[in-house]
């Protein structure tokens, strides 16, 4: 190859790199919540909300993959596992009980949860000052 040619070759691959970065489609983030049911299907509007004002559209940026566990915590628990198999970016779960149950039946997905009870007397999160212990789980409450 004369050098004319691969100086072009170089030049042409360095520029259209940057081209070609910009095309790739943005990572979309999946994102399992399990819930009670009832009322609680709010926090879920409040998360998309919450999302919206942050840049990221429900089934565009993230895709939110709801389970309603109608008070069962077989369900959830259930519903979690199924959620870890299907590799799910992060987990939001809402109440206390519903995140102890996860927490429980999951190992590598990070847990977010509203929680109304103490998060520490519950064992979610080390402590109040440094959460340390299991780092998959983040308390919004």
């Amino acid at each position: 190859m004369d050098r004319r040619l691969f100086i072009e070759a170089m030049t042409g691959g360095l520029l259209a790199a940057p081209l070609a970065a910009e095309a790739q489609p943005a990572r979309v983030y999946r994102v399992g919540v399990i819930l009670q049911g009832g009322s609680y299907f709010e926090a879920v509007d409040g998360l998309r909300e919450g999302l919206r004002e942050l840049g990221f559209e429900d089934g565009k940026q993230v895709i939110l993959q709801v389970r309603d566990a109608k008070g069962d915590l077989k369900t959830v628990e259930s519903a979690a596992r199924q959620l870890e198999q299907d590799k799910v970016d992060l987990i939001v779960t809402v109440t206390t009980s519903v995140t102890v149950a996860t927490k429980r039946v999951t190992k590598s997905v990070p847990i977010v949860f509203y929680a109304g009870a103490d998060p520490v007397a519950h064992g979610l999160v080390g402590s109040y000052r440094s959460p340390v212990g299991d780092s998959r789980a983040f308390t919004t409450s």
